[in-house]
């Protein structure tokens, strides 16, 4: 049954898909090559914000029964708060995929743009583990994280600059919130919110399993990105 955590903002449900649906896809996941994608390394869409994380090479819009499964619980709350997922672009890897997280895995303080990535995300978390939360900071929640990560005050000011002139877009506060990864748990969240999320303690390659996206996200972050 779905929670609304943070009213008309983050929903949360646990039980997400069948189990054997989520055995399928950890054992596909894990067969899968991946690669690393770190924030040093790849061009930025907005601007600059620090992230590192596996992108696994496993097609799963080729996975119709995952998908069926992941957009009809989704439909349970987009019906009624937006509209429902009716169609997805296999072409788009924005829409669904799949990441894994290494020992120094990372999402820094950031949002996305909505007139690319659309208007809501996804997470399915397939592990439990020890770290690794998705965070949604209030405003003395962000500023005692910059005091321990100091790099990202300027990061920041800069990505919020940034995304405003591109897209008149600023983001906003939601929290305090913190949501640790679960086993066939699921987050649906409106897009424009500040977050970021922790590294998994002791955590190992391929850990911190989710299949994500962001359902109506359009095809102009490529665009964007190879500029």
């Amino acid at each position: 049954m779905w929670q609304e955590l943070v009213k008309d903002e983050i929903w949360y449900t646990e039980n997400f898909i069948n189990e054997d649906l989520v055995d399928q896809t950890l054992e596909k996941i894990y067969s899968s090559e991946t690669k690393e994608l770190d924030a040093n390394e790849q061009k930025h869409i907005i601007s600059k914000s620090h992230y590192n994380y596996n992108h696994v090479k496993y097609d799963i819009h080729k996975d119709k029964e995952v998908v069926l499964a992941v957009i009809g619980k989704l439909n349970e709350i987009l019906t009624k708060v937006y509209k429902p997922i009716t169609e997805v672009n296999e072409k788009n890897v924005l829409q669904f995929t799949t990441k894994t997280f290494n020992s120094d895995s990372v999402y820094n303080v950031h949002t996305e743009r909505k007139d690319i990535y659309g208007d809501f995300v996804f997470i399915n978390y397939l592990t439990t583990e020890d770290g690794g939360e998705l965070v949604f900071p209030n405003e003395y929640m962000l500023e005692d994280h910059f005091q321990t990560n100091p790099s990202e005050r300027k990061n920041w000011q800069e990505f919020k600059t940034k995304l405003y002139a591109d897209s008149k877009q600023e983001p906003y506060l939601v929290g305090p919130l913190a949501i640790k990864p679960k086993r066939n748990t699921c987050v649906l969240m409106r897009v424009g919110s500040a977050h970021y999320v922790y590294p998994v303690r002791n955590g190992k390659p391929g850990c911190r399993v989710v299949i994500t996206g962001w359902p109506f996200a359009n095809m102009d972050w490529k665009a964007k990105f190879n500029q």
